[in-house]
């Protein structure tokens, strides 16, 4: 018979768990802003044995491509982005969101990213396209 791992929310049982492990998981990533937010939620995957491995999960904004008038003018560009941009951020405090992620690949978009509140990350992005797992 396999091993059965079930998943639940994370409770105040698992604290000091997650606390540890959190600190002893090598190369870990760990950021403690996420825990902070309110859309954040801690599930923990268990099996008879108890706890295995705790993820934080929170719901961040992504600014997904650009559609730009093909004969804007930059700086309409630039100010529009920055208006988007606020918008998000008011967004983000109305829905307890704590984090805003932009991907862009053109030069002058990143620089505007820098300018702007935006963080460079250096780590890979990895994404799941949901719909893509059952192919029909």
């Amino acid at each position: 018979m396999s091993k059965h791992i079930f998943v639940r929310p994370a409770g105040s049982k698992d604290k000091e768990n997650f606390s540890a492990w959190t600190v002893g998981t090598k190369d870990n990533l760990r950021d403690a802003d996420p825990l902070t937010y309110r859309d954040t939620a801690v599930w923990c995957a268990y099996d008879k044995s108890g706890p295995i491995v705790y993820v934080p999960v929170q719901r961040p904004r992504m600014m997904e491509a650009l559609a730009i008038k093909p004969d804007a003018d930059p700086v309409d560009v630039a100010v529009a982005l920055k208006e988007l941009t606020q918008n998000l951020v008011t967004q983000c405090h109305i829905d307890g969101c704590g984090e805003i992620y932009f991907l862009c690949k053109e030069e002058s978009t990143q620089r505007y990213a820098e300018k702007q509140a935006f963080e460079k990350l250096p780590w890979n992005v990895y994404r799941i396209k949901v719909g893509d797992l059952e192919k029909a």
